[in-house]
């Protein structure tokens, strides 16, 4: 059975945008990215969702996206990017440790609640850059297509997304 293509947030920030951001940053290199994340429906049971809390379960803290999903996978630029694809959601205690903690940060949270819903599956837009370090490795920057805010938080979700595609056999990908 082919997998089901994630939902594709929308890439605003283009190449050139991109590559600005990054050299601010001191990257040498980038190349564009998606990395797929959970979506969890937040809001009362029989309403439409009032926002979304956006998982994986390597990464620190959750994101929180207030606007609706796109209704259909996207594929736009999706073949000149590499796709970092979580296989599987994170377990309802990662989801309920991530929302506890965004509730703690944002008192204003303490009155949405996390739905029973399924979690969907959806492409967060991503431009990673590289840059040397001294000790002859390399420092990845995750910053986001949308915005172009630095996402620190995903750079453990990353980083473990690209040892899984390291790992893969030949072929697979």
């Amino acid at each position: 059975m082919p997998e089901a293509l994630p939902l594709r947030l929308p890439r605003r920030l283009d190449a050139l945008q991109a590559e600005t951001r990054l050299r601010r940053l001191r990257a040498e290199t980038f190349e564009a990215a998606t990395l797929t994340l959970w979506a969890h429906a937040l809001g009362a049971p029989d309403d439409a969702p009032a926002g979304w809390l956006l998982c994986h379960a390597r990464a620190r803290r959750a994101l929180l996206w207030p606007h609706a999903l796109p209704a259909a996978p996207g594929h736009e630029g999706a073949e000149a990017e590499l796709r970092l694809a979580a296989s599987l959601p994170p377990s309802a205690d990662v989801v309920s440790r991530l929302w506890f903690w965004e509730r703690m940060v944002a008192r204003r949270h303490w009155q949405v609640t996390l739905r029973g819903t399924p979690a969907r599956a959806v492409a967060l837009p991503l431009w990673l850059g590289y840059s040397p370090n001294r000790r002859g490795g390399h420092r990845l920057m995750v910053i986001s297509g949308l915005g172009g805010d630095a996402l620190p938080t995903l750079k453990n979700a990353v980083l473990w997304e690209l040892r899984q595609l390291a790992a893969a056999p030949a072929g697979a990908v």
